[in-house]
């Protein structure tokens, strides 16, 4: 067993490894895969493998797509230097917003300002003074934003320019840009990639409706974009030659390359972590072989706690390592990997996972085992608000309760809203009270009445519920009281006209008989008959009193038990041995069933013997002639079973518990020579040794039970 859960225990600790490590490989091996794609700038890796080459990829079409955005970006803003140097390009609130700047210091602030205007000055008249006395200074404004506008429009111009292999020209009818000192469009439809529009005529190749479905419609997006602009002589002509697609397409080779390598490595990784984390969900928190769920230190954080340790783990460590990762991988477009980087990023990566599997795992157990919610500090300070409120409310008096309530319905009513709610509430409560209360005066009368078995009806578990309880448990304990008196009298009743009779009857016999010997004298011939009978009835006198006798002392329990180790078994047998000759001439055949041949039992060997005799006379008195008696023994976990069944020769008209009385006999007639103490005494004997007696009848099948505590 100890090898079993040792190896069970290595092999979750595997398990954890394997997913956390696979699971930072296969997000290192994600960024190291989309490194190069990246260089691409527009090509993703779907695009890299959904893609023979760079020209049938989406990552071509998005490069006509970004030229087309910056050929009519620098048409529609800055058309050429000579309309740049115009200042027609100038935003008007960009120099408006500075010539109010220079109005502010140069003019309005100084002194001599407010001594020529005073205070009712007028703005507009000194603006215009402003501009005549600073006309220089707001020309130098205008020729500064020019620059600026000249610079934006040359830095555009030189990127493009930049573009190896990269032939544009755009006109708008009055405004041109291009960087060919010839334009001629049979030049750009001669290149492998090109452009045309002119018109409102849209080519273009390769055509995005002969690559794959998913950019089949792309062309039409970027026609219906130039014919948005609304100007009628519009032209673009621009081309790719062999060059610029031969420098994407050996980059783009080299990504496939990579993501062919990587790809599976990646999967497999995927799915590994995939099915260790699986596995350690269902492992974790397992039941041990007595049904209990295992509780670790760590699952006994609050599980707000855990949820932001999560989430910190997850997002914030997993942040942190994508960034210095990618950061690190980055470089290798430039020079080489900072592997110091990549490493950090790592162990940032592996604790960060660590940490969060770990209390991910807690999070589990504590959902299988019922913790979750409990272990919430939302929930431990809801339930103790409400425990106390409870605690305040049960435990106080009733003046408490109605003054809570009290209070608690005039802060509700201290809204509008809380008002009406507060009236609903008192016009739902109010009733039901109302009603308990009629029904708990209603049993009161009930009782005070003599109706001891009426109840009050109790539907809830509030103060009137409570006293109606309390009610009903009086009402009931004095109704059994009340008939406990009732049988006791009965039985006291019964108990003296049957000692009555029982005692009667030797004492009658042993009066007529000793009349007779006077009479006779000792000499006459029926003499010796009539001895007989007086030493029987006198035998049967005394034997009825010492069962009264012994009746009384195992009733109060006035007799002393030493508890010892009893083989029940063997007493069965000694009974059945001194019986012997009286079982014979009764023709009753005795089965004796038991697992084992021997049964100890903590008992005193001769009350329990008193037992088994008084059992068997029973059986001997009372079953049917040649009939069998069962005598059953078997053990029950820590007790001893004894049962002794029999069919009766008389008809059993009488319920087990009476039978059980003292002076009680299934022959109502009492014609037997039973005392009807034998099993009243067999009982109180059974109960003075900590065991139990139960009679049970089913028609004419008498049933003796004892069970006994095992030694």
């Amino acid at each position: 067993m100890d090898t079993k859960l040792k190896r069970y225990k290595i092999s979750k600790m595997v398990a954890f490894i394997l997913c956390v490590v696979l699971f930072i490989a296969t997000l290192t091996s994600i960024a190291y895969i989309n490194r190069p794609a990246s260089i691409l700038r527009s090509v993703s890796i779907d695009d890299v493998l959904l893609s023979k080459n760079y020209e049938e990829s989406l990552g071509f079409q998005r490069e006509y797509d970004r030229r087309v955005s910056q050929l009519l970006y620098m048409l529609d803003n800055f058309k050429s230097e000579d309309y740049i140097k115009s200042g027609e390009t100038i935003h008007q609130g960009s120099l408006e917003w500075r010539i109010r700047d220079l109005f502010n210091e140069k003019y309005y602030n100084q002194e001599n300002f407010h001594e020529t205007y005073g205070d009712n000055y007028d703005v507009p008249i000194a603006r215009e003074k402003f501009k005549d006395d600073f006309e220089e200074e707001i020309e130098g404004i205008k020729q500064n934003l020019i620059k600026n506008e000249l610079r934006n429009f040359n830095d555009l111009k030189k990127s493009l320019e930049e573009t190896k292999g990269f032939a544009y020209y755009i006109s708008d009818g009055e405004y041109s840009i291009t960087n060919q000192d010839v334009v001629d469009v049979n030049s750009f439809t001669k290149k492998p990639g090109f452009l045309i529009y002119e018109n409102d005529t849209f080519i273009k190749e390769p055509a995005s409706s002969n690559l794959r479905k998913t950019i089949e419609n792309y062309d039409n997006i970027l026609k219906d974009r130039l014919d948005s602009e609304f100007k009628p002589n519009l032209k673009l002509y621009m081309s790719f030659d062999s060059s610029f697609i031969d420098s994407k397409e050996a980059i783009f080779k080299s990504c496939k390359d990579e993501l062919l390598l990587w790809l599976p490595i990646i999967l497999v990784s995927g799915l590994i972590t995939l099915v260790t984390l699986i596995y350690l969900i269902v492992v974790t928190g397992k039941k041990d072989e007595e049904g209990n769920r295992p509780v670790h230190k760590i699952d006994k954080v609050f599980t707000e706690i855990s949820l932001l340790i999560i989430l910190l783990a997850f997002f914030g460590g997993g942040t942190g390592f994508l960034m210095i990762l990618t950061e690190g991988l980055n470089y290798l477009t430039y020079s080489e990997l900072l592997y110091g980087e990549i490493l950090l990023a790592i162990i940032i990566g592996l604790v960060s996972a660590a940490i969060g599997l770990l209390f991910v795992l807690s999070c589990v157990r504590n959902i299988k085992s019922g913790r979750f919610i409990k272990n919430s500090i939302i929930y431990i300070c809801t339930k103790a608000i409400i425990n106390s409120i409870k605690s305040i409310y049960h435990g106080g008096s009733v003046m408490t309760k109605i003054v809570l309530i009290a209070l608690g319905i005039s802060i509700l009513s201290a809204t509008v809203v809380g008002a009406v709610v507060a009236i609903i509430l008192i016009l739902i409560i109010t009733p039901k009270w109302v009603k308990k209360y009629e029904e708990i005066k209603k049993g009161v009368n009930e009782v005070k009445n003599g109706n001891l078995t009426y109840k009050i009806p109790v539907t809830g578990d509030g103060e009137l519920d409570e006293l109606a309880k309390g009610i009903n448990q009086i009402s009931e304990a004095s109704n059994i009281a009340v008939q406990n008196e009732l049988k006791n009298q009965r039985l006291k009743t019964e108990l003296i006209s049957n000692v009555s009779h029982d005692l009667k009857t030797p004492l009658t016999s042993i009066i007529s008989y000793i009349d007779l010997l006077k009479k006779e004298g000792l000499d006459s011939e029926n003499a010796k008959t009539y001895l007989e009978v007086l030493d029987q009835k006198s035998m049967r006198l005394q034997k009825l009193t010492e069962d009264l006798f012994e009746a009384a002392k195992a009733s109060s329990g006035a007799i002393p038990v030493k508890f010892e180790k009893v083989e029940m078994m063997s007493i069965i047998n000694q009974g059945l041995a001194e019986m012997a000759d009286r079982i014979e001439a009764s023709g009753l055949n005795f089965k004796i069933n038991g697992e084992s041949d021997k049964y100890y039992v903590r008992a005193d060997g001769k009350l329990l013997w008193r037992v088994l005799e008084n059992l068997l006379c029973n059986v001997v008195k009372y079953a049917q002639r040649d009939s069998r008696v069962y005598i059953d023994i078997k053990e029950l976990e820590s007790k001893v079973l004894l049962e002794m069944k029999n069919i009766s020769k008389d008809e059993l008209n009488i319920d087990a518990e009476e039978l059980l009385e003292r002076f009680k006999q299934g022959d109502e007639s009492r014609t037997t020579e039973g005392s009807g103490l034998g099993l009243a005494i067999a009982k109180d004997l059974v109960r003075l040794q900590n065991g139990e007696f139960e009679i049970k009848i089913d028609g004419d099948l008498f049933k003796a039970i004892v069970i006994l505590p095992k030694y």
